[in-house]
């Protein structure tokens, strides 16, 4: 499939390219570096994604030239759809991309819905940044410096920092590979990493003074509400990582993320280490991810979401456990 992907990008001239809301390292960096691989083809490229990028990754090239309105589909022969488990993923603009003739979906969580013309879905990869990589090499092109930076800083987040259990050695290659290229990892960490404005500082403190932890610390959860939002002046793109925290605790096995959104759903992002399948849990309510890293959405309160959730996690845990 990647050979045909490559395929199609070689043939074809006008893409439409879109990532998810809220995007992470792995949704900015993957859409930036193919948008600047097109573009050094000759080819006529539109990047969309329907949020901001968050702060921390605004250093990337390309980061600043991403739209967050399309045209009409009928300007593009193609729509590349980036890190997307599903095509509403996209937001309010996914009807757009629905309409454009053909659809690339390229991805590495496992949602069960591969809504593409062509679907190059791989779930044993780290990031749909380095399957990327390898559609690159298959066209073949040249992969500028700037592209590679996009490439490498979607690998690094996507596997925390090469700490997570999908840092495989096909992705530290690759990343080994991308520094040749010109990247500069203290660069790129300290962007990343260093790089915190105090409004998200305070929602941090916030969001950790909610600390819940349950199943003799097997289960731990933090949780951000609209209110903390405006109370510190901060997004959605904020809270970026913040799963990452509960998921410290030296028992945690799962660690859950609430997030209260503005339509009175609520976000539930998680995070798993080792056996414990958190894809799994996510896809009885409609979500979807990888082994170690999903999500999904609910509608309801915040508290009674995360009573129902936490009691539910209990159980999967007990039964993963048995």
């Amino acid at each position: 499939m990647t050979s045909t992907v490559a395929l199609e990008l070689r043939n074809n001239h006008r893409f439409l390219l879109a990532t998810h809301v809220n995007p992470d390292g792995d949704a900015i960096g993957s859409l930036g570096a193919l948008a600047l691989v097109l573009e050094g083809m000759g080819k006529e490229v539109v990047a969309y994604c329907q949020d901001q990028a968050p702060g921390f990754l605004r250093f990337l090239p390309y980061s600043d030239r991403i739209a967050h309105e399309l045209p009409s589909s009928d300007r593009f022969e193609v729509a590349v759809v980036l890190d997307c488990g599903e095509l509403d993923r996209i937001g309010a603009a996914a009807h757009v991309v629905q309409r454009v003739q053909k659809i690339i979906h390229i991805d590495h969580h496992s949602a069960g819905n591969d809504f593409g013309t062509i679907n190059l879905v791989e779930p044993e990869r780290s990031s749909t940044a380095e399957i990327l990589y390898d559609v690159f090499q298959a066209i073949p092109v040249e992969v500028s410096r700037e592209a590679a930076e996009n490439l490498y800083t979607a690998i690094l987040t996507d596997t925390g920092s090469f700490r997570f259990a999908n840092t495989t050695p096909r992705a530290l290659a690759i990343a080994g590979a991308l520094v040749a290229q010109g990247v500069e990892p203290d660069k790129v960490a300290g962007a990343v990493y260093d790089c915190m404005s105090p409004g998200r500082l305070r929602l941090l403190s916030l969001s950790l003074n909610t600390l819940t932890i349950r199943a003799e610390g097997r289960l731990a959860a933090i949780w951000v509400t609209q209110q903390m939002l405006a109370e510190t002046g901060t997004t959605a793109a904020d809270t970026d990582g913040f799963v990452n925290y509960p998921r410290s605790i030296t028992s945690n096995e799962i660690a859950i993320f609430f997030r209260e959104l503005d339509d009175g759903r609520v976000n539930v992002s998680l995070r798993s280490r080792g056996t414990q399948n958190v894809a799994d849990f996510a896809r009885t309510y409609g979500g979807g991810g990888h082994q170690n890293a999903a999500a999904f959405r609910l509608l309801g309160p915040l508290p009674e979401v995360m009573s129902h959730v936490l009691a539910k996690a209990e159980e999967f845990l007990g039964r993963r456990l048995d």
